[in-house]
């Protein structure tokens, strides 16, 4: 159970990644604690969103593989420092992501110009 659920947030993580990285759509996503704000993310925001689901990926990677591998062995001194550069790197990258987007209220509550 645990191991498909891993291998789904890999997918998911990977999948949506590359979305992002490839066509860089503009979206809104809703603050947590207020659901009347939240972020407008750019093309410029959505691709570094992107490159962090992406480096998330590549750390799922190489979890599952020295995890469920036929023999377990710890991962080479190599793999550790890739392994902790990519964290850092997901990291620097959701935060730069999260600077990049404008808070914004919802759209559907701006006002819209009427014309008379």
């Amino acid at each position: 159970m645990l191991r498909a659920f891993l291998v789904m947030m890999f997918v998911l993580c990977a999948l949506c990644g590359l979305y992002l990285l490839v066509f860089a759509p503009e979206f809104f996503m809703p603050a947590h604690d207020d659901p009347a704000l939240g972020r407008q993310f750019g093309p410029l925001a959505a691709r570094t969103l992107g490159a962090a689901l992406a480096a998330i990926a590549a750390l799922a990677l190489i979890f599952l593989r020295h995890q469920f591998a036929e023999v377990r062995r710890y991962p080479s001194r190599t793999v550790q420092k890739i392994y902790f550069a990519l964290i850092l790197l997901a990291i620097v990258l959701l935060n730069l992501s999260l600077n990049l987007a404008e808070p914004a209220p919802v759209p559907s509550a701006r006002s819209v110009p009427t014309t008379p």
